[in-house]
């Protein structure tokens, strides 16, 4: 059982790697997404503030600013489950969890405001997936299985396109 939990944690471990940004990543800005996961108005202003009654363009500040938070809040995420990873490799399901949880908890209070765009539609699917896999018994496997490679693509290919460069 111990053998088949750390193939899902390696390849998850390996996808999450990803979560830094090619522009940035620094432990400052990490620890800043942090703090408003456990505070419900730090996130959430941004991107209200960024697109005042949703008039931003596609590609306006409003996916800019997004970008930038799903970043910061994928770089939590792989801080979180790095650390929480044990000596063999499994990561315990409450630690995974809660990782989970936060960071879809960062971006949908992200979302709440954001107009639709391609960011905000490859955006949701990746907390949608996140979510899957946070209320599930074993949320790194089914992280691992799920299309979690495919949709940190859509959100780094549509990110690109609003003129952010990550690496999710």
């Amino acid at each position: 059982m111990m053998r088949s939990r750390l193939v899902p944690a390696a390849l998850l471990c390996a996808c999450l790697t990803g979560l830094t940004a090619c522009d940035g990543g620094n432990t400052e800005a990490d620890t800043q997404v942090a703090q408003p996961a456990a505070t419900a108005s730090s996130a959430p202003a941004g991107a209200a503030s960024t697109a005042p009654g949703g008039t931003t363009d596609g590609n306006g500040p409003g996916d800019k600013a997004l970008c930038q938070t799903l970043n910061k809040a994928g770089s939590v995420m792989k801080n979180n489950i790095s650390q929480a990873q044990k000596a063999d490799g499994h990561v315990e399901v409450a630690d995974a969890k809660k990782a989970f949880t936060t960071f879809h908890s960062t971006v949908t209070k992200s979302l709440a405001s954001a107009p639709e765009s391609s960011v905000t539609a490859a955006a949701r699917a990746i907390a949608a997936e996140i979510a899957k896999a946070a209320t599930s018994a074993d949320p790194i496997s089914t992280a691992a299985a799920g299309g979690f490679e495919e949709l940190s693509g859509n959100l780094t290919t549509a990110c690109k396109t609003a003129g952010v460069t990550i690496n999710f």
